[in-house]
């Protein structure tokens, strides 16, 4: 019999975790939590597909928990389900900005409640399968040996290989959403680099078969790398960024 996901449920009210439970007990496992840091701790321990939170809590509320889970890149897409008496538009718009995914009003609907968590553990398990062959498919880049980025058309970084992190000295998303050129290129190559990139991501030209020019490292060292570049598409022709890959020349010579 295959494991069933777990459902954590927070609330200070004893009376509506076991509420909550009953409606969901036949079809998943559920762990309850009675405060916002037992909530926190259950999840290190635990590991829950999903999350009931309650919203008013004593000690720590919902709102504080769920920017603590949606800021972590553990759990980042732990779905997180905000519940709440209250029904304001300020309430709900400061759940979004804190990353919650989905609400549900106090007193909780069976069918509202078994049908939100159903839709969300199936985005969840598409989302896990999405990331876990993302992650199958950096390991073959990684094992190939070469420093990996994909940038998009305003020059910033969206994907990095671990080579590239390790050669480079920065941890593994300390690179995301950064401009390529002006985080790591020097000042008297970056002008030219940029210049050959957007020529190319616009068509007005063609990408050399390589091109090599010098990367600064996070402690400021300069290493000189061989890039070999690829402009890629989307699904219309459109060009959208390219994969640069780069092997690290100071280990050559």
């Amino acid at each position: 019999m295959p494991d069933r996901d777990k459902v954590l449920i927070v609330d200070d009210e004893q009376a509506i975790v076991e509420l909550m439970g009953l409606y969901l007990k036949s079809d998943y496992e559920v762990i309850p939590a009675y405060s916002g840091q037992e909530a926190l701790d259950k999840v290190k321990s635990e590991k829950p597909d999903i999350i009931l939170l309650d919203v008013m809590m004593p000690d720590m509320n919902g709102y504080e928990v769920c920017r603590v889970l949606k800021t972590s890149v553990e759990t980042q897409f732990l779905p997180v389900v905000m519940v709440t008496a209250l029904s304001g538009k300020d309430d709900r718009i400061k759940g979004i900005e804190v990353g919650a995914d989905e609400f549900l009003g106090k007193p909780v609907n069976r069918l509202e409640l078994v049908t939100r968590v159903r839709s969300l553990l199936r985005i969840k398990h598409l989302q896990d399968k999405i990331l876990a062959e993302r992650n199958e498919a950096m390991n073959y880049i990684d094992v190939a040996g070469f420093i990996i980025f994909v940038i998009d058309s305003d020059m910033k970084i969206h994907l990095v290989n671990t080579k590239g992190n390790d050669v480079l000295g920065y941890g593994e998303f300390e690179l995301i959403g950064h401009d390529f050129i002006e985080s790591l290129v020097p000042e008297e190559e970056a002008d030219d680099l940029r210049s050959q990139l957007t020529k190319a991501l616009e068509e007005e030209s063609e990408l050399p078969e390589y091109m090599e020019h010098k990367v600064i490292t996070k402690d400021g060292r300069e290493i000189p790398i061989r890039w070999y570049d690829v402009v890629l598409e989307d699904d219309d022709g459109n060009t959208t960024g390219v994969l640069r890959s780069g092997e690290d020349l100071s280990k050559l010579r």
